[in-house]
């Protein structure tokens, strides 16, 4: 049954009548009389509303109330946004700095009998809107209690909760076994169905095996893909290749997907996971057959459903088109008693056990009614983690599980048992999730900011709360988070889908066709459709004028659109997803301007690449995401007007011309992506381009910000973002391409770099295409560094004392070929570079020094550089390209005594690519290397000796490439751990490696192989 829920609106109302947008302008009497009424009655409507809305799962006659009450609530909260909206239009005309004194006074009495006219018009309305709620307050014949407001719960404000899994073991093991073992099977192509009730967990487990380690090694080709209601064969495609590319497919002919797909795929194994697939569809199985057809013997395709048949049909065709055998389904269980207890203690008490006998044998009574099943045991246990486990958890199971039966059938009533026990707020913000798409993975930032346009939240930080406290009671989940373990993406599971669509009614109207416009009606308040043409046909749709959020998929840009839009006066959130350019985007975007009660506006499409200056009459804009706007190049000019601004979202690598002038003003923007410094001589942005000091005052911005076209900044007087303190991620980059200019110098670079200097909070840097011969000294004091990318600064000599920074773990420095060290503060004497490798080795390396928390450094094409600080705490990734070896000699050879541990004993992955000074790894160093997996040598052309590889136990893969004098290869027994040799452009060692004859063939044809295609692999090899 679907529920009103009004207590937010009436608080919206409230919140407006005493704003100060309304307070501190002069209005005639009759209007600030009616405006007062409206705020008595809407206090004595309020103090009901509570008891109203828990009474009316049960009484058909507040429910009817409630419905009747809430059309008047919405048009009151309507009308106010209007007047509110003109009332800081008009204000801020009047403090436009660009318009003079006298101007402004010449335009007040010109307008003055306007206003009047429309103050009278506004309290007219109001008294209407008043009368109507008088109305509708007295006519009842049922008492209604003033309850107090409810006790705030209190949100969570932890991360998000990790994946619990319990139970689920056994399940992995026995879907992996099926998996890659495939002795004598001799299809290319075989479905493993994974079959169970919604709720149990089908995709938790499909993860586990898709995460599986030795899946991994089975499958070089892994792909999943959300299903669900409908088997779009051309759909399923296009979601493998975006999973394989990161890149959207949309658009794309069939034929085109095909052969991408072949290219990904032919003669390879691969693992596809189809999830959630609900339809039969033989002849889409059918169709699908043929285009996994590429991959090689044993590839697998693992399904989960709830419907058996489903499983049936899948594997059949699946079967008849590729000749293999017909795998019998795995039909997944629920959790046992005692997996369901150890469940619920670790969402519900934190993982601590239970003393009490009384707790424990309280809560497997209410697990009786979870049935096993994992969604509803999380839901449950969501709701009793607030609870008092010895005194509340009794009373819970007598007054509110009593009335639900055991069985499946029931689970639904279960979660709606939890959806009743939320704060109201939690209600409307988990009710307004209808719109989205059952299985996409969904922005969070963007719902949070869909939230707030509606006025179900204050602020973004009660906005996450909500969030984080919807993760915990398990409404939301699969929640992926950012380096800062900020949530970036979540999914909603099917039945709470399911339980939003019961709970919304007429309000949320979601399709997908063009039977969605019939069933709008005066009552929808928010849609989510796929645009098409029936779309702007007028005669197909019902009244939208009270429609709030309009969310579209499609071509949305046509002739006919403006017209449309039009039709949608109240509109506070759009977002038009995927959009097309059709027609002329630039003249059909100029609509939007009319949409005055936006705050929420999201635009995505190719073709869009000026956003018109109409949308700066948006004033109560917070949002304006245009990260679906690859090639966009100019922001609106007067964006300053949109002095509620909080949030710009760009694409990371768009390229703007310039920043529109006066966006300093924009004090409350947190989120600018990019910003884009204008070309000084270009005439199109000379007057209207914003200069570098405008970022001076945006002290609120966080997250990520990249400044471009640094090529053209002047340098300004004082630093420019030392007070973002919020700021996590800065990039500066100087040129978009090879722009060059000839005016130019490098010490305008320089001067322009040393003002740029960020607050110590920020945690990762990249400087980019910079021309100057140094770094700033302020690079040395960025204490919370902790990544740090240097690229393509091809003048640079020295950099400032890196080891410095105590958090720095990543360290990226790429194409400076001028590049001759990293400075110490010390003075340290590195050698010189007359001095050999072996030299270097030899001297005693107490007083050089190094990183102390690096895991990670990857220096590419700087040849020059042989001064550094040692490195001996990496732990991921060391890659040395076109560099000297001294620092990776020196570093190995480090005294364990300075060190809690040997030197690289932590590293997993070593290449080393155009080392030309490189003659030999040292024996003892390499003794330190026992966790190296992954060793890659290639254009090394002094290399001769690799004997000293022996020590390396752990080493999995070996890859040598164009070591013209390297002879000599370690004995194969000391290799026990590995899987995959593979060299090439060895000629020495190709003459000691002629099979069964040579001194060095043993150390080759020993070494273990497990699978045959590793054997494969390293069999022929290729001098």
């Amino acid at each position: 049954m679907a529920e009103t829920i009004l207590i937010p609106v009436a608080k919206e109302i409230l919140g407006k009548l005493g704003s100060l947008a309304l307070d501190q302008i002069a209005l005639a009497w009759s209007l600030r009389n009616e405006l007062e009424k409206l705020k008595g009655t809407v206090y004595t409507i309020q103090a009901v509303l509570r008891d109203a809305e828990e009474k009316q799962g049960h009484n058909r006659q507040v429910k009817l109330w409630l419905e009747k009450l809430s059309d008047v609530m919405y048009d009151a909260d309507d009308l106010l946004d209007d007047f509110s909206t003109e009332t800081r239009r008009e204000r801020a005309a009047r403090a436009d700095t660009t318009t003079t004194t006298c101007w402004t006074v010449v335009c007040f009495i010109v307008s003055f009998p306007k206003r009047f006219l429309y103050e009278n018009e506004m309290a007219h309305a109001i008294r209407a809107i008043r009368e109507k709620l008088d109305d509708i307050k007295n006519d009842r014949e049922f008492h209604l209690e003033e309850l107090a407001e409810e006790q705030a719960v209190p949100l969570e404000t932890d991360p998000c909760p990790p994946m619990i899994v319990v139970g689920r073991e056994a399940d992995r093991a026995e879907i992996v076994r099926h998996l890659v073992h495939s002795d004598g099977e001799e299809a290319n192509v075989s479905v493993v169905p994974i079959v169970g009730m919604g709720g149990l967990g089908k995709t938790t487990v499909a993860q586990l095996v898709f995460d599986d380690e030795a899946v991994k090694a089975c499958f070089g080709v892994r792909v999943w893909v959300y299903v669900s209601q409908s088997f779009d064969v051309k759909g399923i495609l296009e979601k493998m290749l975006q999973y394989m590319t990161g890149e959207s497919q949309a658009g794309l002919q069939l034929a085109v997907l095909q052969e991408k797909l072949r290219e990904k795929m032919r003669a390879k194994r691969f693992l596809v996971v189809m999830d959630d697939v609900l339809e039969e569809n033989a002849r889409g199985w059918e169709d699908l057959a043929k285009y996994l057809m590429v991959g090689a013997i044993g590839s697998k395709v693992l399904v989960t459903t709830r419907s058996s048949k489903v499983a049936e049909v899948g594997s059949g065709i699946m079967k008849s088109e590729t000749g293999g055998t017909m795998l019998m389904p795995y039909y997944l269980g629920g959790l046992s008693p005692d997996e369901s207890w150890d469940l619920l203690v670790r969402k519900a008490l934190h993982g601590e056990v239970q003393q009490s006998l009384d707790v424990e044998r309280t809560g497997r009574e209410i697990l009786k009614k979870c049935c096993g099943v994992p969604l509803a045991i999380s839901t449950i246990a969501g709701l009793l983690r607030s609870k008092d486990p010895k005194t509340d958890w009794l009373l819970f199971l007598d007054a509110e599980l009593s009335n639900i039966s055991e069985g499946e059938n029931h689970i639904m009533s279960t979660l709606r048992l939890s959806f009743n026990h939320l704060p109201t707020k939690l209600k409307h913000c988990f009710s307004y999730c209808k719109l989205f798409k059952k299985g996409d993975a969904l922005d969070v930032q963007r719902l949070v900011h869909l939230w707030m346009a509606q006025g179900l939240v204050e602020s973004e930080d009660e906005g996450l709360d909500c969030f984080k406290t919807l993760c915990w009671r398990s409404f939301f989940q699969e929640v992926k988070v950012n380096q800062w373990d900020n949530a970036l993406e979540y999914r909603t599971h099917d039945l709470m889908h399911n339980l939003a669509d019961s709970i919304v009614g007429q309000k949320i109207v979601r399709g997908f066709s063009s039977s969605i416009l019939q069933r709008v009606s005066p009552k929808t308040r928010h849609m989510a459709v796929l645009y098409d043409h029936s779309f702007y046909d007028d005669d197909q749709w019902g009244d939208v004028s009270k429609v709030r959020t309009l969310i579209g998929y499609g071509s949305f840009f046509r002739e006919d659109c403006q017209r449309t839009l039009q039709n949608f006066k109240r509109l506070r959130a759009l977002q038009m997803d995927k959009a097309l350019p059709v027609g002329n985007p630039w003249k059909e975007l100029q609509a939007l301007g009319d949409l005055k009660h936006l705050r929420f506006l999201g635009l995505s499409s190719w073709g869009i690449k000026r956003v018109p200056n109409s949308i700066t009459k948006l004033i109560n804009l917070q949002v304006l995401d245009l990260s679906g706007c690859h090639y966009i190049e100019e922001l609106p000019r007067d964006v300053r007007k949109l002095v509620d601004l909080k949030h710009i979202y760009l694409h990371w690598n768009v390229k703007l011309t310039h920043m529109p002038k006066g966006i300093g003003e924009l004090t409350s923007l947190q989120t600018l992506p990019v910003f884009a410094v204008g070309h000084k001589g270009d005439e199109t942005t000379a007057n209207g381009a914003a200069g570098l000091d405008e970022l001076r005052g945006l002290n609120l911005l966080r997250g990520e910000l990249k400044i471009t076209n640094l090529l053209h900044a002047k340098p300004v007087s004082s630093y420019v973002l030392k007070n973002k303190l919020f700021l996590q991620s800065l990039v500066l980059e100087w040129r978009y391409d090879d722009d060059d200019d000839a005016t130019h110098s490098a010490k305008d670079e320089e001067e322009v770099l040393e003002m740029l200097g960020p607050h110590p909070h920020l945690t990762e840097l990249e400087i980019c295409k910079y021309t100057g011969v140094i770094l700033p000294n302020w690079l040395s004091t960025i204490t919370n560094l902790v990544e740090l990318t240097i690229r393509h600064c091809r003048e640079c000599e020295y950099l400032p004392p890196l080891h410095q920074l105590p958090s720095l773990k990543k360290l990226s420095i790429r194409w400076c070929e001028k590049l001759k060290g990293i400075r110490d503060e010390d003075q340290y004497q590195y050698e010189q570079p007359g001095t050999s490798v072996s030299d270097a080795d030899a001297e005693d390396n107490k007083d050089c020094p190094h990183f102390p928390t690096l895991s990670s450094l990857k220096i590419s094409s700087c040849p020059s550089l042989c001064r550094m600080p040692l490195f001996p705490t990496i732990e991921a990734e060391l890659e040395l390209h076109q560099c000297s070896a001294r620092p990776l000699i020196r570093t190995m050879m480090m005294k364990s005594s300075r060190l809690s541990r040997p030197p690289l004993s932590q590293v997993s992955s070593l290449q080393l690519d155009q080392i030309d000074d490189l003659e030999y790894l040292p024996k003892e160093g390499l003794r330190n290397l026992t966790s190296l997996q992954v060793l890659e040598i290639s254009n090394c052309p002094q290399l001769a000796n690799l004997s000293s590889l022996c020590n390396l136990t752990s080493l999995q893969v070996l890859v040598i490439m164009n070591c013209p004098r390297l002879a000599t290869l370690p004995p194969a027994n000391h290799l026990t751990s590995m899987e995959n040799l593979s060299i090439k452009g060895c000629p020495m060692l190709k003459e000691r490696c002629r099979e069964g004859e040579d001194e060095e063939w043993p150390s080759i044809i020993d070494i273990p192989s497990p699978s045959p295609e590793i054997r494969y692999r390293r069999s022929p090899l290729g001098f």
